[in-house]
C-alpha cells in the first residue's frame, strides 16, 4: 500500500510528472510511497518562482506568523510525521517522535528570529569625521536559497534549512534526499497550509545531479545550503564559487575518557552517541579514546551496555538500533568491520547481523589507518583506543581531516581547559555526549566538516547582509 505520493511543488502549485520513483522501507522493503522525478527545467522554474517571491517581499511579522502556525500544525500532526519517518527512513519510532518535537522547536525558533533580525546603531561621532551624523544597519535577505538535505533527519534538518531562510526573508528551493522525500513534502504541505505565499517554498524531487547543477549554474540562486557528505559538499562549493555556502558535512567524532571520569556516565554517553539511529548522524561517536588505566573497565561496561540494546523492528517502542538506510550501507559497514578484524582488530560486542540489521558493535585493537578510525562509518560501530593521557588523546582526536563535535569526560579542570583550547572541532562538549545538539545553539564544523554556521539564530544571521545607512543633517 502506498502511504503517500509526492508531486513537485512549484509557485504554490503541485506539479505532476509522468516519471516517478519509489520509496521503500529500509526495514522490510515494503513500498512506502512514490515521488515525481523532476528535471533541470523544473529546478529552473522553481528558482523563477522563488525569485519573483523575493521581489514581492514578505514582511517579517508575516513570516513569523507563518512559521509559528507551521510549528502548531506539525504539533497537531506529530504522530503522522513520526510514522512517516519510521516508514521511509527506518527510524525507531521513539527517535522519530523525538525528531518531530525538535522540528517543532526549530520552526518556533525561526518564527521568533523573524521578529528580531540583526541590526545595530553605529556611533559615527566616535571620530571627528562623523560628527553630526547618525548611522544604523538594516538586514537584507541575501536572496534565493537552494536547500539540499540528507536522509538521516528528513524532518528536522529540512526545518533547519527552511525555517531560518524564511525568517531571514529568503525564498527557498528545496531538494530533499531521494531516499526520504515524503517527510519533506509533508512539511512543505504544512507550510502552505500555514499561509506561506506562492513561490516562497518550492520542492523539486528527482535526480540530484540534474537539480543541483541547475541551481549551481543559476545566478539568481544566492545561497546553497547543503547537509550531507563532505565529498559532495565540497564539490558543490567548488562548482559554484561565487555563491554563499552553508555546508554541514560529515565527521568521525572523537570522545575522550580520562582516568578520573565518571565511567558509567561516560559509557552511557558513548552508547547514546554511537548507536542512536544506528550511528547515522554526522556527530555519531566513532572514535573512543580511553585512558589506559581505565580502558578495560570501559570496554567491559560498553560491551555489556551494547549487548543489552534492543535491535530490529523500528516500530517497536523499545528498539534503539534499527536498519541502516539501505542494504548497500549495511554491507559497506560490515565490510569495514571485517576488514579491521583482518588487520588484527577484535570485536568485543556485536559485529553480526540480526534480521538483516547490523548489530551495534564495539571494536578494539584497531589500526590507526583503519577506515573505522579515519573515515566516516555512518553505522553502529565504536572503536575503543587506549591512550596514556589526555595530551595523547588530544593528538589522536585531532589527527583527522574532520572536525565537528568532540567530547571529553573528566573532572580535571586543567585537562578540560587544555582540550577545549586545542581540540580542532566546531564544538567541544565536556561531560556531555558528543552527539548532543540543541536546535538553538551555534553549530559548525571545521576542516572538512563544514563551512558556515547553523543553529537557527546563527543561520539567520548568515542569510542576511547588513546594509549601512548614514544620515547627516
Amino acid at each position: 500500500m502506498i502511504v503517500r505520493h509526492q508531486d513537485l511543488f512549484i509557485d504554490g502549485q503541485t506539479v505532476s510528472r509522468e516519471a516517478t520513483a519509489e520509496v521503500r522501507s529500509p526495514w522490510d522493503g515494503q513500498l512506502v510511497g512514490t515521488y515525481a522525478v523532476g528535471t533541470a527545467e523544473d529546478a529552473t522554474a522553481a528558482v523563477t518562482a522563488a525569485h519573483r517571491a523575493l521581489a514581492d517581499g514578505l514582511a517579517p511579522y508575516r513570516r513569523a506568523e507563518v512559521l509559528g502556525a507551521a510549528a502548531r500544525i506539525v504539533g497537531e500532526r506529530a504522530e503522522e510525521f513520526a510514522q512517516l519517518l519510521l516508514l521511509e527512513a527506518g527510524k525507531p519510532i521513539t527517535a522519530a517522535r523525538g525528531e518531530v518535537q525538535r522540528a517543532i522547536t526549530t520552526l518556533q525558533l525561526s518564527a521568533d528570529e523573524a521578529r528580531r533580525l540583526p541590526g545595530e546603531s553605529v556611533q559615527m561621532d566616535a571620530f571627528p569625521s562623523g560628527e553630526g551624523m547618525l548611522a544604523f544597519t538594516v538586514a537584507e535577505a541575501l536572496g534565493v536559497v537552494a536547500a539540499i538535505t540528507p536522509f538521516n533527519f528528513p524532518l528536522n534538518l529540512v526545518a533547519h534549512k527552511i525555517g531560518p531562510a524564511l525568517a531571514a526573508g529568503c525564498p527557498v528551493v528545496l531538494k530533499p534526499s531521494e531516499r526520504t522525500p515524503l517527510t519533506a513534502g509533508l512539511l512543505v504541505e504544512v507550510l502552505a497550509e500555514a499561509g506561506l505565499p506562492a513561490g516562497w517554498l518550492n520542492l523539486v524531487t528527482g535526480d540530484p545531479a540534474q537539480i543541483v547543477r541547475a541551481w549551481q549554474e543559476d545566478d539568481r540562486v544566492a545561497v546553497v545550503s547543503f547537509t550531507g557528505s563532505a565529498a559532495v559538499g565540497w564539490q558543490i562549493k567548488a562548482g559554484s564559487p561565487h555563491k554563499h555556502h552553508i555546508l554541514e558535512l560529515g565527521s568521525n567524532t572523537a570522545m575522550v575518557v580520562d582516568a578520573d571520569a565518571d565511567l558509567d556516565r561516560a559509557v552511557a554517553a558513548a552508547v547514546a552517541s554511537g548507536y542512536g539511529f544506528s550511528g547515522q548522524a554526522c556527530v555519531s561517536l566513532q572514535r573512543l579514546y580511553v585512558h589506559e588505566d581505565v580502558v578495560e573497565d570501559v570496554v567491559a561496561k560498553l560491551g555489556a551496555a551494547v549487548a543489552a540494546l534492543v535491535v530490529g523492528d523500528p516500530a517497536d517502542e523499545k528498539t534503539v538500533v534499527g536498519p541502516l538506510i539501505s542494504e548497500q550501507a549495511t554491507d559497506r559497514v560490515a565490510e569495514w568491520v571485517q576488514g579491521a578484524v583482518g588487520e588484527g582488530a577484535r570485536v568485543v560486542a556485536g559485529g553480526g547481523r540480526r534480521d538483516g540489521v547490523l548489530e551495534p558493535t564495539v571494536v578494539t585493537d584497531v589500526r590507526a589507518d583503519s577506515a573505522l578510525l579515519c573515515s566516516e562509518v555512518f553505522g553502529p560501530v565504536v572503536s575503543v583506543v587506549p591512550v596514556k593521557d589526555v595530551a595523547a588523546a588530544l593528538v589522536a582526536a585531532n589527527d583527522s581531516r574532520f572536525g565537528l563535535n568532540t567530547a571529553i569526560f573528566t573532572n580535571d579542570l586543567t585537562n578540560v581547559l587544555q582540550y577545549a583550547k586545542k581540540a580542532e572541532a566546531g564544538s567541544v562538549l565536556v561531560n556531555v555526549a558528543p552527539a548532543f545538539r540543541a536546535d538553538h545553539m551555534p553549530y559548525r564544523g571545521v576542516k572538512e566538516s563544514g563551512h558556515g554556521r547553523e543553529g537557527v539564530k546563527y543561520a539567520v544571521a548568515s542569510l542576511v547582509a547588513e546594509k549601512l545607512v548614514i544620515l547627516a543633517a
